[in-house]
């Protein structure tokens, strides 16, 4: 005789026993399947960083926006030399391509995130034209009130 095991203790035993095999939590699965949406995040939020440096770079009067994208970088990227390379390749790359990940109501979709050892956290936003998502990195600004702020960005 065949014993049948319920559907639901099939799926019990699955979530315990998942994170024990290695394999990613469902809800990590589920982001890099569906995505998550991020729509009003809590200010100070990794999140929120992400979100308001594309809606800085979507800012009409440029030299506002980088006012206020210049607020959101990590104070290690706010040396003279690490500034004029923002001002000079990233900034002006952000601007062009912020509409690729920002939808009709300024939100993004999450598609995964890693976190770093050294207070730092990757995300990778759905991008409208790439199959890939993308990679921007924030990190605990300890010099700046442990904000999160922006180290590494591919947006």
């Amino acid at each position: 005789m065949i014993a049948r095991v319920p559907l639901r203790l099939a799926l019990l035993a699955l979530c315990l026993l998942a994170p024990l095999a290695g394999c990613e939590t469902f809800d990590k699965a589920r982001m890099k399947l569906l995505g998550v949406t991020v729509e009003n995040p809590e200010p100070e939020t990794a999140e929120w960083v992400i979100l308001q440096v594309l809606l800085a770079a979507k800012d009409p009067d440029e030299e506002r926006g980088w006012d206020k994208f210049q607020k959101l970088l990590h104070s290690q990227e706010r040396t003279t030399n690490a500034l004029r390379g923002w001002q000079q390749f990233g900034w002006p790359r952000i601007r062009r391509q912020a509409k690729l990940y920002l939808d009709e109501h300024d939100r993004i979709v999450l598609r995964d995130f890693r976190v770093m050892q050294n207070d730092g956290i990757d995300f990778f936003l759905e991008n409208k034209e790439r199959d890939l998502p993308t990679p921007c990195s924030v990190y605990l600004d300890f010099a700046n009130n442990k904000h999160w702020r922006v180290k590494r960005c591919s947006l």
